[in-house]
């Protein structure tokens, strides 16, 4: 089932028009998964640093890769267990066998959740007021990117506003550094 519905949502993606997933693509690498060309679908790095951070700091914060994320998504399991991460991580390598690493981003921004009224790209695209057909610019596609960490409320509040509009600003910082990066290449 789980590999039905992303080759489904693949073949979605193969036949849109849509001019402007590059961008939101290089984006969502950018601030969710910069070593998304690195790894086999989860980032032991990142784990690491998670499991640290929460023994010797107390904080939370995630290591889910683009691939588990897009599981999650798939799976509508948002269970915070440890077995549902240990699921996530298996199932996140086996996703490059269905279909390729390059497609599983623009997959994901696909479906993603990025407020209310806005599941997918398309109904996203529509409550922005945005056509998506056209090409949108750097700051357009970080504040859609920037509404899959802080999505959108169905009532609009000042905090969460602000919240998108620094995780914009910080992912267009994030996307311009890993552009010009010359040793270790970010984008495939």
């Amino acid at each position: 089932m789980l590999r039905d519905r992303l080759l489904l949502e693949y073949e979605t993606i193969q036949t849109s028009n849509f001019e402007s997933f590059e961008t939101l693509t290089k984006l969502l690498i950018s601030g969710e998964d910069h070593r998304f060309y690195y790894h086999f679908g989860f980032d032991i790095i990142a784990i690491l640093r998670a499991f640290r951070n929460r023994l010797i700091y107390d904080k939370i914060e995630g290591a889910s890769t683009i691939e588990q994320q897009l599981i999650r998504v798939l799976t509508n399991d948002f269970e915070r267990t440890l077995r549902r991460k240990i699921q996530e991580i298996l199932l996140s390598t086996t996703i490059a066998s269905i279909i390729p690493k390059s497609s599983i981003p623009k997959v994901y921004l696909n479906i993603a959740y990025y407020g209310s009224d806005m599941n997918g790209l398309n109904q996203t695209f529509l409550k922005l007021k945005l056509n998506i057909t056209d090409k949108i610019s750097l700051d357009q596609a970080a504040e859609i990117v920037s509404r899959i960490k802080y999505p959108e409320k169905l009532k609009q509040n000042k905090q969460r506003l602000t919240q998108i509009e620094i995780r914009k600003k910080h992912l267009i910082q994030l996307y311009n550094k890993h552009s010009t990066r010359r040793y270790f290449k970010i984008y495939a």
